[in-house]
C-alpha cells in the first residue's frame, strides 16, 4: 500500500439494508449502480428504446439520451439521474451516521464509513456529462439532509485504468524494494484489471526514490491494452450462490478459467515486451485487480459469475496459478499481488487527488455493473 494512504474498509457495501423508506429489503446496489440506472431506464422504455446498447436498454442508454438532440429524452434522462442521485444521498447519509457495516464486522470496523468528508463517484456512470450531472444532483440532495459539507466529485479514472493503477499503487513499497535490490534508478510496473467485459493492462513508470508514478506526456501509463473476457454468452451460468454444477458446467467453467489465465498472461508478456522495446526495466512484482475479497496468500474469497471457479472454496489459488502460467511462458520469478477491484479503483483515484482528500475521510463508489469501492484516509 502507498505510504500516504490508509484503507479503512473494503467497499463491498451492497448488503447495506434499509436505505430506502419505501422498501427496507432494497440494498445500496439495488438503488445506486449502473445496473440500477438501467432498470430505471427500462421502466421508461418508450423513451429509451431509441437508445439501446446491443439491443438492450442499459445505464449507457441514459447517457446516449443526454447526448442526443431529442429534448424529451434528455429531460427524461435527467429525471432518472435525479432519482439515482437521491438514492445515492440516502446511502451516503446512512453510511455517514455509522450504519455502513456488515453484520459480522467487529466493533472496531463498524465506524469505517462514519463522518465521511469526501465522496468520489467512479465507474461507468461517473463519466463525462452524465457524471457531472449526477455529482451535482447528489450534492443537492445531501444539502437537503444538512450534509452540504460533504465534498462530492467525479473520479479522475472512471474506467478500468483505475483498476490497474490501483493494483500498482498497492505494491509500490515492494516495487521500490525491488528497484533498490536491482540497483535501478527508474523502474516500470505492470497492473491489470479483470473486468466483466475486458481484461485491461497498463504499464507505468515509477521513481523508486519517491515512490511516485511518473506522468507521461498525456497520461500516466507508458502503455495500455485490453482484451475481451472470453465466452461472454456462457458467463450467466456461473453464479456463486449456486451450490451445485453439472459435470459439463464444471468443465465449461474451468475451461473459461484457463482461458482467462492465458489471456492475462498474454497481456503481461505484451506489456513486458513493450517495456523492453522502450529500454525500460520492468518490475517482477505484478498487480492484479479482481472482483471479490482477497487474501495475502493469493486467494479470491467471493468471486463473481464472470470468473467461474476462481474462489478459494473451488480449491483455486489465483496468484500461484497465474505465476505457473507465466513460468510456462518463460517468465521466471514473477510475483503476483491481487487486490479487490473496488479498493484498487478507490486507491488510484484518491492517490491522484491527495491534495483534495488529505484533510479527512473519503469514500470511493465504483458505480458500474455493481457497487464497490472503499473507505479510507491519509495515513497517520
Amino acid at each position: 500500500m502507498h505510504k500516504k494512504l490508509e484503507i479503512l474498509g473494503d467497499g463491498q457495501i451492497w448488503d447495506l439494508k434499509g436505505i430506502s423508506p419505501l422498501d427496507a429489503k432494497l440494498t445500496f446496489e439495488d438503488l445506486f449502480s449502473g445496473r440500477a440506472l438501467g432498470e430505471m431506464a427500462r421502466k421508461k422504455k418508450q423513451i429509451f428504446s431509441a437508445f439501446k446498447v446491443k439491443n438492450r436498454i442499459t445505464g449507457l442508454s441514459v447517457t446516449k439520451a443526454l447526448r442526443s438532440h431529442d429534448q424529451k429524452a434528455k429531460k427524461t434522462a435527467k429525471i432518472v439521474l435525479e432519482e439515482l442521485a437521491e438514492n445515492a444521498a440516502l446511502g451516503i447519509t446512512c453510511l455517514y451516521i455509522g450504519k455502513g457495516f456488515k453484520k459480522n464486522w467487529t466493533a472496531q470496523k463498524r465506524n469505517y464509513w462514519k463522518d465521511l468528508q469526501f465522496v468520489i463517484i467512479g465507474g461507468g456512470v461517473s463519466e463525462g456529462q452524465t457524471g457531472k450531472i449526477l455529482v451535482g444532483l447528489i450534492k443537492k440532495h445531501l444539502a437537503k439532509k444538512n450534509l452540504a459539507d460533504i465534498v462530492v466529485f467525479q473520479a479522475k479514472f472512471p474506467g478500468k485504468e483505475a483498476g490497474f493503477l490501483g493494483a500498482v499503487i498497492n505494491m509500490i513499497q515492494e516495487i521500490r524494494q525491488e528497484a533498490e535490490a536491482r540497483g535501478l534508478k527508474s523502474i516500470c510496473a505492470i497492473g491489470l484489471d479483470l473486468g466483466r467485459e475486458e481484461i485491461g493492462v497498463g504499464l507505468v513508470k515509477i521513481n523508486p526514490a519517491s515512490g511516485e508514478i511518473q506522468k507521461q506526456k498525456k497520461d500516466y501509463w507508458v502503455f495500455k491494452s485490453s482484451t475481451k473476457t472470453p465466452e461472454q454468452s456462457y458467463l450467466k451460468h456461473f453464479l456463486d450462490s449456486r451450490k451445485g454444477y453439472t459435470q459439463s458446467e464444471k468443465i465449461k467453467g474451468e475451461r473459461i478459467r484457463f482461458l482467462i489465465l492465458e489471456l492475462t498472461a498474454k497481456l503481461i508478456i505484451q506489456a513486458k515486451n513493450q517495456a523492453q522495446k522502450l529500454g525500460l526495466a520492468c518490475a517482477k512484482n505484478i498487480g492484479v485487480a479482481v472482483p471479490g475479497s482477497t487474501t495475502p496468500q493469493g486467494y479470491i474469497m467471493n468471486s463473481t459469475d464472470y470468473l467461474p471457479f476462481f474462489r478459494k472454496q473451488d480449491g483455486f489459488n489465483f496468484t500461484k496459478s497465474l505465476e505457473r502460467v507465466l513460468v510456462k511462458r518463460l517468465l521466471q520469478d514473477c510475483r503476483i499481488y491481487i487486490i479487490n477491484d473496488g479498493i484498487a479503483a478507490g486507491i488510484a483515484n484518491a492517490y491522484f487527488d491527495l491534495s483534495r482528500v488529505k484533510k479527512g475521510k473519503f469514500a470511493f463508489f465504483g458505480v458500474g455493473s455493481g457497487l464497490g469501492g472503499c473507505a479510507g484516509q491519509m495515513a497517520k
